[in-house]
């Protein structure tokens, strides 16, 4: 685009309060057009640009002068209307107070919502804290009192893994998640209870007696304590995995009635071996398979 110093160009009109440079004629796709440069930038023009007339006074050849800074700048035209590019500059000079409100009113409330949603995330953030720290907490309590109840060992490896970790940036899901495991738990213990509310008829006669009962109540104390590993591994000592969690239930119970010890004889015959030999007489007595062995011993 070649660039000329002419004269006889109208000018852009004075509405912004902008000083104007000398026009340079530069001619574009063959026609010749007046850039007109402003001195110096203005608010009023750049809200002009951005507010509802932006479009209209861009079509008329308003713009930035990228080659000097981004300065306000005319691009006058050999037809350009003076009395259209005026009468649009004062109708986009008399909308700026309202422009600029709508502006400000927008900004107010973007900060608004901006301080909403952070209140939001510092609340939940903090209730996410609140649950992993219940979470953990209900965690550490169950594997601690009933660790025998947690029947699949993957669970326990989790649960350990989250409670060593902390409840800081445990996410919502985790602490749910470890409150499941909790609840899981506690589920195998009630589900046990529930069964035990009947008692186990083929050992029901024996049951009854007093001393059977407490003898059985040793007997389930006494293979709970050998069953460190909570059924765990394969071995002849404490309970197994059908039995580990009726056992630690009727070993921490002040005491047994006619119906517990119903089935607290149907788990200790599973692991009657385990019994010393006085013990496990006091719990099963003389019966009739013991007395042919000891004939035939």
């Amino acid at each position: 685009m070649p660039e000329t110093n002419v004269g006889g160009w109208q000018g852009p009109p004075a509405g912004f309060g902008l000083t104007w440079q000398p026009p340079r004629e530069l001619k574009v796709g063959g026609v010749p057009k007046a850039l007109w440069t402003a001195e110096a930038p203005s608010q009023d023009y750049d809200d002009a640009l951005a507010g509802p007339e932006g479009r209209s006074l861009r079509n008329l050849g308003f713009s930035h002068d990228r080659l000097r800074g981004g300065l306000p700048c005319y691009w006058e035209g050999v037809h350009a209307d003076a009395r259209q590019v005026e009468c649009l500059v004062n109708t986009a000079v008399r909308g700026l107070p309202a422009y600029r409100e709508k502006l400000a009113r927008e900004r107010v409330e973007k900060a608004e919502r901006e301080a909403l949603t952070a209140a939001a995330v510092a609340r939940r953030a903090a209730e996410d804290l609140v649950l992993a720290e219940r979470a953990i907490a209900a965690a550490r309590e169950s594997l601690r009192t009933q660790a025998w109840a947690w029947a699949v060992r993957d669970d326990v490896e989790t649960a350990e893994r989250r409670i060593a970790r902390g409840p800081a940036g445990m996410e919502r899901y985790q602490s749910e998640h470890l409150l499941d495991l909790v609840a899981r738990a506690q589920a195998n213990i009630d589900r046990a209870l529930k069964a035990m509310e009947i008692p186990y008829e083929p050992e029901a006669e024996r049951a009854a007696l007093p001393e059977v009962q407490a003898a059985a109540h040793e007997g389930c104390k006494l293979l709970t304590a050998r069953d460190a590993d909570r059924a765990g591994i394969r071995n002849s000592s404490g309970w197994g995995k059908t039995t580990t969690t009726r056992g630690h239930i009727l070993a921490g119970l002040p005491a047994l009635d006619a119906t517990l010890a119903s089935h607290a004889l149907r788990a200790l015959r599973t692991h009657r071996k385990q019994l010393p030999r006085e013990m496990e007489l006091a719990v099963f007595g003389h019966e009739m398979a013991d007395m042919l062995a000891e004939a035939a011993a």
